[in-house]
């Protein structure tokens, strides 16, 4: 499950409820109102601190890439209760943070479009299409291709929804250059248990962090598997959840054949 900050190739070739989408309420969940603090991985730890309206203040990561490590500071922006952009630096002290996206809403004030920053320009862009319940159901990667002046898109992901709020399969779509059909190369299926998603309780963790499966539904994932539509075959990875007094998850296991990693979460 990734919990990562990163954008999926965000580099040059660049990546529900209700609740999700219009997540710019104070970050009370239905479990007595704590607060996401910190999410460790044996690579990665996020500390997520928070304004006075308990919107996201700061995310900082440090990764550890064996005897290194380097750290990622997220900041949010906001103006009239929306987000509007966030801000990155490599540096927790730095004052001269770099814009790193920004935010785009509709008429009926959900946000779609969020654009993508390299010094100060536009790199790239996801067009977002929601359905007639509100939620997500297609993402769209635009970029500008090597040798090109403007941004075409080639790859978008396509989400279904339960009736309870979670999303329970995502296709991933591609089309080459020149050819406007989009062409299925994996779905990716989920199950979930009843427990409320932790990532739901943080307004815009999933358009601060990544929109995916994990930061959009309701429940928590106990199970996904990843299906390549050229008949290779299909990857699974299960989870399980140890919670708190409060039904909060304090540690997820993820296993995926003879690999385990475990991620620990930490609440105000």
């Amino acid at each position: 499950m990734s919990l990562s900050l990163n954008r999926v190739a965000l580099s040059a070739t660049v990546l529900s409820a209700a609740l999700a989408i219009t997540a710019f309420r104070p970050a009370i969940s239905d479990n007595d109102g704590g607060l996401l603090h910190s999410i460790s991985s044996p690579t990665d730890r996020t500390v997520i601190s928070y304004n006075q309206d308990k919107s996201i203040a700061k995310l900082v990561t440090t990764h550890a890439m064996g005897d290194d490590q380097y750290t990622d500071v997220r900041i949010p922006v906001y103006q009239g209760g929306k987000l509007v952009k966030t801000m990155s630096t490599a540096d927790e002290k730095e004052q001269a943070p770099t814009l790193f996206s920004s935010f785009d809403y509709d008429s009926k004030g959900r946000i779609n479009r969020i654009s993508y920053y390299e010094e100060h320009l536009v790199s790239g862009y996801d067009s977002l299409v929601y359905d007639n319940k509100g939620q997500l159901a297609a993402r769209y990667f635009f970029v500008i291709p090597a040798g090109k002046q403007t941004f075409e898109n080639h790859y978008c992901q396509l989400y279904s929804w339960d009736q309870k709020g979670n999303v329970i399969q995502q296709q991933n779509m591609g089309r080459v250059p020149g050819n406007a059909v989009f062409v299925l190369s994996a779905t990716v299926d989920y199950k979930y248990d009843d427990k409320l998603n932790s990532q739901l309780s943080v307004p815009g963790f999933g358009y601060i962090t990544d929109l995916n499966a994990v930061n959009l539904s309701k429940n928590n994932i106990v199970t996904e598997v990843i299906t390549p539509a050229n008949g290779a075959n299909a990857t699974a990875k299960t989870y399980v959840y140890n919670y708190n007094s409060r039904q909060y998850p304090e540690k997820v296991t993820a296993k995926n054949n003879n690999e385990e990693v475990i991620t620990e979460l930490t609440w105000e």
